[in-house]
């Protein structure tokens, strides 16, 4: 089953595949909406409840997600959320995720502490991570217990989340903070970073260097660096928008402009 979507049945039931997540001992997921398409096989531990909603998308190729939910707990997914691939849920709480949200791959979702620090012996603390509609969430994130993400929020790549973030902001960092006026530059220079792996460059291309020129460019490079972009900054872009750009320093103000777009509309996802 490993990279073949799997799409259930009637909204309400489990479907096939939902049985199919079931055996071994396991009991499955307890509800998975209509359209809802599972890539690939997650790796499911459900000991409380877990219901996704219509329309969904949910990846485990070529990185396998786990979701694992523990006695009395919850995962609770809205409709047309998508959740890349390496995805980590591990619910002792909940786990809620509101509809018209996406969130890039490797992300990892705890509402617990497993065990009190210094004291492997002693549960931890647990409180639930609530995260609200139209939310952008980047690549590697990491949304720890007791967060609660507003509306139309936007989460850089690579931040760590506890605690509020308030409707439409955009947080970045270790803890996440609110994105500070330098925000451009460090996108900026993330692009730069992104355009030199995706084309192999032996160094870091400058601002106006012209993609047209980037060899590999034509007549995939667009696809591949679209794709790569949309990984790591966690957005949806066009073909034509991407073809739009001329230089290097176009691709960052549209990674920009993204990045606020996305937060302020809360658009559908694209399945990442």
């Amino acid at each position: 089953m490993s990279g073949a979507g799997a799409t259930p049945g009637d909204s309400g039931s489990t479907g096939w595949f939902g049985r199919l997540l079931g055996a071994a001992g396991q009991r499955p997921i307890d509800q998975l909406g209509r359209g809802t398409v599972l890539a690939g096989r997650p790796h499911v531990v459900n000991d409380g409840l877990i219901r996704i909603g219509e329309g969904c998308h949910l990846g485990s190729h070529p990185i396998q997600s786990h979701m694992i939910v523990m006695t009395g707990a919850s995962i609770l997914i809205g409709n047309q959320v998508s959740i890349s691939y390496g995805a980590a849920m591990s619910a002792q709480c909940s786990i809620a995720i509101g509809d018209n949200t996406r969130i890039g791959p490797f992300c990892v979702m705890i509402d617990n502490d497993f065990h009190k620090v210094g004291d492997r012996n002693i549960a931890g603390l647990a409180a639930p991570i609530e995260i609200g509609r139209g939310v952008t969430i980047g690549a590697r994130v990491t949304i720890l217990r007791g967060t609660c993400i507003g509306d139309g929020a936007s989460i850089m790549s690579g931040s760590t989340v506890i605690g509020v973030v308030p409707s439409g902001a955009v947080v970045s960092g270790v803890p996440a903070r609110p994105a500070s006026k330098g925000a451009a530059r460090k996108i900026g220079a993330a692009v730069t970073v992104v355009i030199m792996n995706v084309f192999r460059l032996a160094a870091l291309p400058g601002p106006q260097d012209q993609l047209a020129r980037l060899p590999g460019w034509a007549p995939r490079g667009c696809v591949r660096l679209l794709l790569a972009l949309e990984e790591v900054f966690g957005v949806t872009l066009s073909d034509r928008q991407l073809r739009a750009a001329a230089s290097v320093a176009d691709v960052t103000r549209l990674i920009v402009q993204a990045t606020k777009t996305s937060h302020r509309t809360g658009a559908a996802p694209r399945p990442a």
